[in-house]
C-alpha cells in the first residue's frame, strides 16, 4: 500500500503538524487539539460543541 503522507524512518520523530497540515490541504479534514494553546477559549468551546454534536459528550 503506498500513501502520499509523510512516512516514518527508523529513529526519525513524526512530524504531526505536518500531517495535519497535508490532511487540511488535501481533504478538508481538521485534526485540532481542544486545549491547543495556539487556539483562543471561543475557539476551544466551539471545538468542544462541534465535537459533542459529531461524536457525544466527552466523559
Amino acid at each position: 500500500m503506498r500513501t502520499n503522507y509523510p512516512t516514518r524512518e527508523i529513529g526519525r520523530r513524526i512530524d504531526t503538524e505536518s500531517i495535519k497540515r497535508h490532511a487540511f490541504e488535501n481533504q478538508g479534514i481538521v485534526v485540532a487539539k481542544v486545549d491547543d494553546p495556539r487556539l483562543s477559549w471561543v475557539d476551544r468551546e466551539e471545538l468542544k460543541r462541534i465535537g459533542a454534536k459529531l461524536y457525544g459528550s466527552r466523559s
